[in-house]
């Protein structure tokens, strides 16, 4: 019989495939035109020896440890932490103590931090080995593995490192096994001391650990010297370490499966309706007769098939319990958001007067966008943008034309790499830079983003508008479609395809959420702060999809926002039955900077509670209700925010108080009339997003007044002077290390001691020093003006 793909229309006038659309099809596989000039990145990578010398190089990937600057910090593989051995043995170190040290008591119910312990427990070497010597020979697509090589000569050592990889596996060719702890050996195999002969080893060290080593070619000799073991001989063998469960049939799961192992994993992943698939594909070696035994993490159980849950568990660095399952492939099934440009419901109707009146004086105030670094003049482009949507949704059609036309005009400014910031092509990892932190000590310029910092936070702003202007006016499509798709495909690119970046550049599918860290060493892994700018990127791609109909990219976009939406829900944003983190942390309600290796209650800017927890709500877009649930705002405004909100600096009371929307509309929206706004929002958008909360908290609203006679207030003031804002710091003022990108952008720096509480611009380049705006005509937007000697 004949099957016909066929189009259903259901609710909130989307039109989906009912045929599965297969969503990791190419954007485009065409290289990047002569818009985008050719850069040699001035930071190279190290320790790289790939097969093919031209695939993408992953930036934002939990290995870029291995071959960033001194490769001496740590690889997070969960449950693993793996660690190269400069000093002998050389070698791999391995912990998994599943120990957590906590920060600072903030008050009775919380700790600042968490940070995973890390302990050398085992450390796995060649006798042969007399320096460090490792090499990096291969790394997965999607970026779920990578494979790095020990050598000496001949003698080498092979390791496929994967994330949730129940062992840890080394392939030794031609090299003696010497295996040490920093602990005690109590025994092996019940043994003290002599020459142990087998393929299976039971490692008893004096911290109460036991370790399992298989060796999966035969018996090996080894001799126990003290705190080491040591080979009698050369081997070419699979060797296998695990730590034993306290649980007897757990380790025999362990024995049965220790024959079969990881190296790689593919990914596939489909739309149908709204459900949504993806199916990790697990490259095997060994005895593949037998099924692959891989630790899960919290967030994939609930929707995991095609895998066997066990009794084998191991705690993760910051993930909390991971589970092995039994399976070779791996399905996981979403069920995905319809959400649209506007929210799902109108707003109450005593609000739209509010609304209207405010509207026609924001599209006018608000059309200075600034030209600035990517991150504050794509919030600016996007507050823009979400006023044209409400322009078109009230009607008000010379509003509308008036917006989208400036709208344009700004947008071509970009198109045409206009911006003294304009994109350029890196060949070293094949991906699109801000060309404002290219030159020497300019790598935080443009907060890193010519070093692959943020990339997703940054293009999601300028995605969603893009997305809009192509929903109100489609003849725009074809002028910015190029440079869009070069944003998506820099990120996001979905299919290795398109050889001309990296398959999913901070999208890291085992973890279901993003790294936002780029090329910089770090040792406790890559992080991320911004879980709501995530998500905004995610629904930029749905709604891009949506507009220019494009089904493959609008299910993408739908399929990672459910799949983030999990991970944030789960790691994230911690309600107080939150069973993954621990219970020290959780009432922080939400991480703050979440690195690989601990969680620490604060943000890169500052460490005042409304930024740690402000960070985490921008953008307010009609997506946010899928992610920040009334019963966890509700907790979050009763047990910290509500203390928080009287007090809080500049613009973030309107981002805390949009928030406090989702649970007391009329409360919400009175504030909103009046309170400093953020410089990514709009008093017009804030009021809609109020009036549109679904729930019935109203209150007795003021009378309508024309805003043009009360101008909206904006988030930011004038910075103070005390003397040394152009000299300090000593060896390297402020004021000389602006970039030359933001000098002719009208703006400057200086040394502000005030930086110590955070806010806009602060820290930028190094500690204290803050980026401001020289030419009056970008005052407070957002930057502070500078002071006279800038």
């Amino acid at each position: 019989m004949k099957m016909l793909c066929s189009l259903s229309i259901i609710l909130f006038g989307c039109f989906y495939y009912v045929c599965p659309i297969d969503v990791l099809q190419p954007i485009s596989t065409s290289a990047p035109g002569s818009l985008y000039p050719r850069i040699t990145h001035p930071r190279q990578p190290k320790r790289l020896n790939l097969a093919n010398k031209e695939q993408p190089l992953h930036t934002n990937k939990y290995f870029g440890n291995a071959y960033m600057e001194s490769g001496k910090n740590p690889i997070f593989s969960h449950p693993y932490v793996l660690l190269a051995n400069f000093d002998s043995p050389y070698g791999v170190s391995i912990s998994n103590s599943e120990e957590w040290s906590f920060g600072p008591q903030i008050d009775s119910t919380r700790v600042k931090y968490f940070i995973n312990t890390i302990h050398k427990t085992l450390q796995v070497s060649a006798t042969e080995f007399t320096g460090q010597n490792f090499e990096i020979t291969s790394f997965d697509e999607p970026g779920f593995s990578f494979t790095m090589k020990l050598f000496q000569s001949s003698s080498t050592i092979t390791m496929p490192i994967v994330r949730g990889m129940t062992y840890v596996t080394f392939e030794y060719a031609n090299a003696t096994p010497k295996i040490t702890t920093v602990h005690a050996i109590l025994n092996v195999n019940g043994q003290s001391s002599g020459q142990v002969t087998c393929d299976r080893f039971e490692i008893a060290l004096n911290n109460g650990q036991i370790w399992i080593l298989y060796s999966l070619n035969g018996e090996i000799t080894l001799n126990i010297n003290g705190n080491e073991l040591v080979g009698t001989s050369k081997v070419t063998s699979v060797l296998r370490v695990v730590k034993k469960q306290s649980d007897s049939t757990a380790n025999q799961v362990l024995d049965a499966h220790s024959t079969v192992y990881p190296t790689g994993c593919t990914l596939s992943a489909d739309v149908t309706g709204t459900k949504g698939t993806m199916t990790f594909n697990w490259i095997l070696k060994g005895d593949t007769s037998k099924t692959l035994l891989h630790f899960t993490f919290p967030h994939h159980r609930p929707v995991i098939s095609n895998a066997t849950p066990t009794g084998v568990r191991a705690q993760s660095s910051t993930k909390g319990e991971m589970i092995g399952y039994i399976g070779n492939a791996w399905t996981l099934t979403e069920t995905l958001s319809t959400m649209g440009f506007l929210a799902p419901r109108d707003p109450a109707t005593q609000y739209n007067d509010h609304i209207r009146a405010q509207l026609k004086v924001d599209v006018i105030n608000e059309a200075n966008i600034a030209q600035g670094d990517y991150y504050f003049s794509g919030k600016e482009y996007h507050k823009y943008a979400l006023l044209c949507l409400l322009a078109n949704y009230y009607n008000e059609q010379t509003l509308k034309t008036q917006c989208i036309q400036t709208l344009q005009t700004k947008f071509n400014i970009l198109l045409e790499g206009k911006n003294s910031n304009a994109l350029r092509y890196d060949t070293t990892y094949k991906g699109a830079v801000s060309s404002a932190g290219l030159g020497p000590l300019q790598e935080l310029a443009d907060f890193g983003n010519s070093y692959y910092n943020d990339h997703h936070y940054h293009w999601g702003y300028f995605i969603n508008t893009a997305a809009i202007i192509a929903e109100l006016d489609p003849t725009y499509i074809p002028k910015m479609k190029d440079w869009i798709e070069i944003l998506l495909r820099d990120a996001n690119n979905p299919s290795p395809k398109d050889t001309n970046f990296p398959q999913f550049r901070y999208f890291d599918w085992f973890s279901g959420h993003s790294w936002s860290q780029g090329l910089f060493e770090s040792a406790d892994g890559k992080d991320q702060e911004s879980t709501s700018e995530e998500v905004n990127f995610h629904y930029g791609l749905a709604l891009w999809g949506k507009a220019t109909k494009t089904p493959q990219l609008e299910g993408l976009g739908r399929l990672m926002l459910a799949t983030a939406k999990r991970a944030i829900q789960t790691y994230f944003l911690m309600s107080d039955d939150n069973t993954a983190l621990p219970k020290q942390f959780i009432k922080n309600k939400v991480t703050g900077i979440f690195f690989e290796n601990k969680a620490d209650y604060a943000t890169w800017f500052g460490a005042n509670p409304e930024f740690i927890h402000g960070i985490q709500m921008i953008p307010a877009t009609p997506i946010t209700e899928e992610v920040r649930l009334p019963k966890f705002v509700e907790e979050e405004w009763n047990q910290i925010l509500s203390k928080v909100v009287g007090n809080a600096v500049e613009g973030w009371k309107s981002l805390l108080y949009m928030n406090y929307a989702i649970i007391n509309r009329g409360e919400g929206f009175a504030q909103l009339l009046k309170v400093p706004l953020d410089n990514g929002v709009s008093r017009t958008w804030a009021l809609y997003w109020a009036a549109t909360r679904p729930n019935s908290n109203d209150g007795t609203l003021p009378p309508v007044t024309d805003p043009t006679t009360t101008p909206s207030v904006t988030g930011t003031t004038t910075g103070t002077t005390s003397g040394n804002e152009c000299t300090l710091p000593l060896n390297k003022p402020c004021k000389s290390l602006a970039a030359p990108g933001d000098i002719n952008n009208g703006l400057g720096m200086f040394y502000d001691v005030n930086c110590q509480q955070g806010g806009v611009g602060c820290n930028h380049i190094q500690h204290l020093c803050r980026l401001c705006a020289k030419d009056p005509a970008v005052y407070n937007k957002p930057y502070i003006p500078c002071p006279a000697c800038v």
